[in-house]
């Protein structure tokens, strides 16, 4: 069986542990996969309305259709390949003796294909775990590359769009109060969705002046009030649990989460930024949506979010191998969410 066998390919990528992408599988858990090269999403925005009173006799009032919004878009493509050369066979690897044992071409072969995809898909995880971070910013997403602009707004309100200043920064211990803040946010965000956000990401700055805060701590200690308990607990991936906060009908996990990549000019970003906090519910439709394979060896349009490729080069003799994606990640209840600049 020749081992570059695309079926082969496609079980090995299964296969592939996943990379850090504790944002997607928290608020973005579902996904989708199309046949066409644009997607559509419904963008979601309930109104509580009230039925209308008719009498019996009268003729049933029309009730107009709204809440939704139906936008189409072409997901950003990424398409990176790296070559395997028979040079690579002569030399030993890392952490390899010198003499291995029954190391034989397909062997390394074998595991050569395995790293390059293993790295291949971690990298695109990491641009859509990325694509989450700017989404829940701000509601929006930009992907620019060799031929791709793509920009996406999925219409977070302005008002869940927050930067506090002056005496309202959390950094002001004197005149802040982040119970206050967190408390309305919360219930903007119920107001404006009907969801009730149960989760809080801080960046790293913003854990600091929370957790330091004296309003914060005085609660804390007060035994006549519930408000919750601080106690981190690092996780898996980064993240850390800080603890639970209840406080005037509010219940909220908090969480930090000590993720980076690198940028367009490779400078290393954190995936949250320090000075901002971020609400939000895992209980939403939100889902990444992966549009068509363009490849012919996928059968012209493949519903597939990784396509493994690989074709042999005859001078100078070398085989290539190739992943292909194209995924949006969707925030498709945006009043569900908010941003804040709270240092």
């Amino acid at each position: 069986m020749n081992i570059y066998d695309t079926r082969t390919m496609m079980t090995a990528v299964r296969q592939l542990p996943p990379a850090n992408a504790w944002l997607l599988r928290t608020f973005f858990p579902g996904k989708k996969e199309f046949t066409t090269k644009h997607v559509d999403v419904d963008i979601i925005k309930g109104k509580r309305k009230v039925g209308a009173y008719v009498s019996p006799i009268k003729e049933g009032k029309v009730r107009t259709k709204e809440g939704m919004t139906t936008k189409s878009f072409e997901p950003p493509y990424l398409k990176e390949k790296e070559p395997i050369t028979p040079q690579e066979f002569f030399t030993r690897e890392a952490g390899n003796v010198i003499y291995a044992p029954g190391d034989g071409p397909n062997e390394r072969a074998q595991r050569e294909l395995g790293r390059i995809l293993g790295e291949l898909d971690t990298s695109y995880t990491r641009a859509e775990e990325v694509q989450a971070a700017s989404i829940l910013d701000g509601g929006t997403v930009v992907c620019t590359g060799d031929g791709i602009n793509v920009q996406v707004d999925f219409g977070m309100p302005a008002t869940h769009k927050i930067t506090l200043t002056g005496t309202d920064l959390w950094t002001d211990t004197t005149n802040s109060d982040p119970l206050t803040d967190l408390v309305d946010w919360c219930n903007l965000v119920i107001k404006d969705s009907g969801i009730v956000p149960r989760k809080a990401v801080l960046g790293l700055d913003v854990a600091k002046a929370f957790v330091n805060h004296p309003k914060v701590k005085d609660v804390l200690n007060n035994r006549r009030i519930t408000m919750g308990q601080i106690d981190p607990q690092q996780l898996p991936e980064g993240v850390t649990y800080l603890g639970n906060v209840s406080h005037a009908g509010v219940a909220l996990d908090l969480f930090t989460y000590q993720e980076w990549y690198l940028d367009a000019n490779e400078v290393e970003q954190p995936m949250v930024p320090a000075d901002k906090i971020w609400l939000g519910s895992s209980n939403t439709a939100n889902k990444i949506l992966y549009g068509a394979i363009q490849d012919l060896k996928a059968g012209g349009l493949a519903a597939v979010a990784r396509f493994p490729k690989s074709w042999d080069q005859e001078d100078p003799s070398v085989r290539w191998v190739m992943l292909q994606s194209a995924p949006l990640v969707a925030m498709l209840q945006p009043d569900a969410f908010l941003s804040a600049k709270a240092v």
